[in-house]
């Protein structure tokens, strides 16, 4: 009978809307419900301030200033009075948006049904579920991503000059909210050489190649503005360039690891298994089973080949340019590599057990997200159990950390604490506190030890403070070490 119902195509029709519909409802609902409110990072930090006081010289928030992304946050702050859970809210307004272009490029390749459960798993990953709830601007980044992805096949299909210009308009929008996805520059490149080998035409390049500059410096102009003027935003310009990519950016430049473990820790932990799989052993055995299937049936896929090559170009680009402790920084590969998955899940008819299997992934997905998120929403992140903890001690003393005196500082703590990164710096700091108790984070301890210095007979452990490592995999966990003379 079910057999029966499942060649009926209106009644399967109607079941994919029933089953998408239900699906994307709950992320929403949970996505809005368990909007985190902490700013626990530095990064969180910056973007947080930033709604208060929008300052690049401060920090507030860091460079290239994410333009869009404060305004967004902006705007949504007017309603929600925490300026982290307004980031987040604005977030998930965005993927809510994303919907519909993830929807339409499914379609190209997908009937009805089988688009519009394409769309509620990818918008169900877990992983993805947990970024777009933090205050960060890899949610709304990734929305703009999606549009800008359709909007490229839009204009490949439809030459007039109009379709043309409207993925250069959403590319300044991505880079707007996150500069770091600069690569999928690649995507109006491809759509430019399709252009050049069908009209070979130098004056209509050059024409698009304006309206792509001309829509950048929209926000880039505004940016400066903002700073006081070109010089100043381009001093600011190289002296975060340096810090990040030579400092404390974690990139291949600052890593300590070989090439290939570099390259294995990026594909199996950062995409695979946190990125795809949300550190989920269910969601590892979902999508194996799926790859199983994908291999049995043989299964091809006649379609375009352009997301994937941005997801290459851009995956080239996380593995020299970003720091691979963040898995947050390949959502995107994550996201491209889904969006095939299930291209070439549905290339067959849709049956009863492939309805099945992705209400399954559907529902795991879902519900692995929301416990994650409802975790993050509900638990002191690390950093803040460290403050409050300290805020109660009555004894003299002072705190060094590496990059926690940002969140510190956010929370106005009443203790004293000094961000430190040499040994040497360390040592003149703590002969101002002679009669009070020295601690430090682990943070420094690992600092000082790439620094040739080995302080561990010196340190006596004194508590570890831990929230969850998948929200934030730097200083999810912390532990608090006191000097000893």
């Amino acid at each position: 009978m079910l057999g029966e119902f499942f060649k009926n195509k209106g009644c399967t029709f109607r079941l994919s809307i029933i089953i998408g519909f239900c699906a994307l409802f709950l992320i929403y609902y949970f996505q809005l419900s368990y909007a985190s409110p902490y700013a626990a990072s530095w990064d969180q930090v910056d973007f947080a301030l930033a709604l208060k006081r929008y300052d690049l010289l401060a920090m507030q928030p860091h460079f290239p200033g994410y333009p869009y992304f404060i305004l967004g946050g902006t705007f949504v702050n007017q309603f929600v009075n925490n300026p982290a859970q307004a980031l987040a809210i604005f977030n998930s307004i965005m993927m809510l948006s994303a919907t519909v272009p993830i929807y339409l490029l499914a379609k190209r390749y997908q009937t009805f049904s089988q688009a519009w459960l394409t769309t509620a798993l990818i918008q169900s990953s877990s992983y993805m579920l947990l970024i777009v709830t933090q205050p960060m601007s890899e949610g709304a980044a990734m929305a703009a991503f999606w549009w800008y992805g359709w909007s490229l096949h839009l204009a490949k299909e439809n030459r007039k000059f109009l379709f043309q210009i409207i993925p250069l308009f959403l590319f300044s929008i991505v880079l707007g909210i996150r500069l770091s996805y600069l690569p999928f520059v690649s995507g109006i490149l491809l759509l430019w050489w399709h252009e050049w080998k069908i009209l070979k035409s130098w004056k209509r390049l050059f024409i698009l190649c304006s309206f792509a500059v001309f829509f950048q410096l929209i926000w880039l102009f505004a940016v400066m503005a903002s700073e006081g003027g070109v010089i100043s935003f381009f001093k600011l310009a190289l002296s975060f360039t340096n810090g990040h990519f030579h400092e404390w950016g974690g990139t291949a430049a600052t890593d300590d690891h070989s090439f290939l473990q570099r390259a294995l820790t990026l594909i199996f932990y950062n995409i695979i298994w946190t990125g795809i799989c949300s550190q989920s052993f269910l969601i590892l055995f979902l999508y194996t089973l799926l790859l199983f299937f994908i291999y049995l049936k043989r299964l091809t896929l006649k379609a375009d080949a352009w997301l994937a090559m941005m997801g290459i170009v851009y995956f080239i680009w996380a593995l020299f340019g970003q720091n691979i402790d963040k898995p947050r920084h390949v959502i995107p590969v994550a996201a491209i590599i889904l969006f095939y998955l299930w291209s070439y899940f549905w290339r067959t008819e849709l049956t009863l057990k492939k309805m099945v299997f992705a209400t399954v992934v559907l529902t795991v997905q879902i519900t692995i997200g929301a416990v994650d998120m409802k975790k993050q929403s509900d638990s002191l992140p690390a950093t803040y159990q460290l403050a409050y903890d300290l805020e109660d001690k009555r004894e003299e003393f002072v705190l060094y950390t590496w990059e926690e005196t940002r969140v510190l500082n956010y929370l106005q703590v009443n203790f004293p604490h000094q961000e430190v990164y040499r040994f040497n710096i360390f040592l003149q700091g703590k002969s101002n506190y002679k009669h009070a108790t020295i601690y430090l984070t682990d943070h420094v301890l690992k600092g000082f030890a790439e620094q040739g210095i080995n302080i561990e007979n010196r340190v006596k452990k004194v508590r570890k403070y831990k929230s969850s490592k998948l929200s934030d995999p730097v200083y999810g966990e912390i532990t608090l070490y006191k000097w000893i003379d």
